[in-house]
């Protein structure tokens, strides 16, 4: 498989794997503490949770996540005016490390929002910037060869997602989970894992630093302003050309089904994780499958697929498969996803004795998701990357990570009206609306590929 990839030095240089390492420990740090927030905020304090109902915990963990992803906007209209894209991600570092340990402290509430604003703006400085810098190491003059890339480079994003979930289901639930002489669970080790995550995000920070200077050099080191030496770079006096302006709006026009994307996605983080706590048969062979490991089935998962994918990308990019083709595919993958949860919530519909869903229905959801996020994830940042004007490549990142923002928002409120209306209702209403969305994707194709190609 991976020799197929051709992944050889000279095409690939050190700078490359200096950053595929690098997303590995933020991943890390940063799903090591969020696949655990909602069960966090909704366990008893007894239990070592904060005790939050099911629609503060949803709502709560939705702002997080939707603020999260707005602050690489700013951060990376301050890379590209005055820090450098290497300085952004060593301050993300360290904001990311302070959080997560802040979050150790957390049964206090207001130690728990100190926490988690640290790593809202940790991941204002750090995602922007190390996005970009991957992208910056290649040429724009091969657009297929940059999303091959960015395939690879979300390989080791999925590696960092599945080692934090998998870490985390052993740390909370088995090593510091106390339980009485029957097994049950009395006291979950969550605040535990927050402390090995910040741990290992101090440890990535001080890597970044000393092997920055030797394997990156240049690239990323000055803000764009400084390295073109003009004076008139602020993106609101700025005279964008009108082959700029199609290209923005192409990104635009597809940022509107990347939300849809980002929204149906998160329900992994929320509506799903509690459905598969409360309504799925997690006992296989007599052991208890913890919840987190369903976060982790997607990252393992992603880190199988994302070199088949490139590979796959790598071919039919010659044959004309183009960027909405592929997110249209991501698209009609999710879709099939809570298709697979919608037929789950029905196989026990009906029934009153506490009969669960079997297991195999939610491992099918998270396949076609995962399938889902690799067509959409790593080619829409190519894309951002490929068609933003240079001089503001990192703040445009940022908008590529407005649209999980956005998307942030409407899944926690969505996945607060489970407590109301019920998972049947709304993993069949994504479903159906995802299917038409993806449709109209793949319609519009041949005027998206023409603004892009303007």
């Amino acid at each position: 498989m991976y020799k197929n990839l051709s992944i050889t030095k000279e095409r690939y240089p050190k700078s490359f794997w200096l950053m595929c390492l690098t997303i590995v420990w933020e991943r890390f740090a940063y799903h090591g503490i969020s696949t655990l927030l909602v069960l966090y905020f909704t366990a008893q304090i007894i239990k070592g949770g904060i005790g939050l109902s099911i629609k503060e915990a949803t709502t709560l963990y939705g702002t997080f996540v939707g603020i999260l992803h707005l602050t690489p906007l700013i951060g990376g209209w301050l890379a590209d005016s005055y820090l450098g894209q290497q300085k952004s991600v060593i301050l993300g570092g360290i904001f990311v490390a302070l959080g997560d340990i802040i979050l150790f402290y957390s049964p206090i509430k207001e130690i728990l929002y100190l926490g988690l604003i640290c790593i809202i703006i940790g991941n204002g400085f750090f995602k922007a910037s190390g996005s970009s810098l991957v992208g910056n190491i290649f040429s724009n003059e091969e657009p297929n060869k940059k999303e091959v890339a960015y395939s690879i480079f979300y390989m080791f994003i999925n590696l960092g997602s599945f080692l934090a979930p998998f870490t985390a289901g052993i740390v909370s639930d088995k090593i510091f989970a106390v339980r009485d002489a029957t097994g049950v669970v009395l006291h979950f080790g969550y605040r535990e894992m927050f402390l090995i995550a910040g741990l290992i995000a101090v440890i990535g920070t001080v890597f970044f630093i000393f092997t920055a200077p030797k394997y990156l050099g240049e690239i990323g080191k000055k803000p764009f302003k400084k390295a073109v030496d003009q004076e008139k770079t602020n993106i609101l006096t700025y005279k964008f050309s009108q082959e700029e302006k199609k290209k923005m709006w192409a990104m635009g026009i597809t940022a509107i089904f990347v939300i849809l994307f980002w929204t149906s996605f998160y329900q992994s983080f929320s509506s799903i994780t509690l459905y598969a706590r409360d309504h799925v048969n997690r006992n296989l062979g007599g052991f208890l499958v913890p919840v987190p490991w369903f976060a982790a089935l997607n990252a393992i998962l992603g880190i199988i697929l994302a070199p088949v994918l490139a590979e796959i990308w790598k071919k039919l990019g010659r044959k004309g498969f183009s960027t909405p083709v592929k997110m249209a595919t991501g698209i009609f993958s999710m879709g099939t996803a809570f298709a697979f949860m919608t037929i789950s919530v029905i196989s026990t519909s009906g029934t009153t004795n506490g009969v669960k869903a079997n297991m195999m229905f939610i491992v099918f959801a998270y396949l076609f998701n995962t399938i889902s996020e690799l067509c959409i994830a790593p080619i829409g940042i190519a894309m951002f990357n490929r068609l933003a004007p240079k001089r503001f490549s990192t703040f445009f990142m940022g908008m590529w990570y407005m649209t999980m923002f956005v998307a942030s928002f409407i899944s926690g409120k969505i996945a607060g009206f489970t407590q109301n209306i019920g998972f049947l209702a709304i993993f069949a209403s994504l479903s159906i609306v995802l299917f038409t969305m993806g449709i109209i994707l793949f319609s519009i194709r041949k005027y998206l590929n023409n603004l892009m190609m303007s």
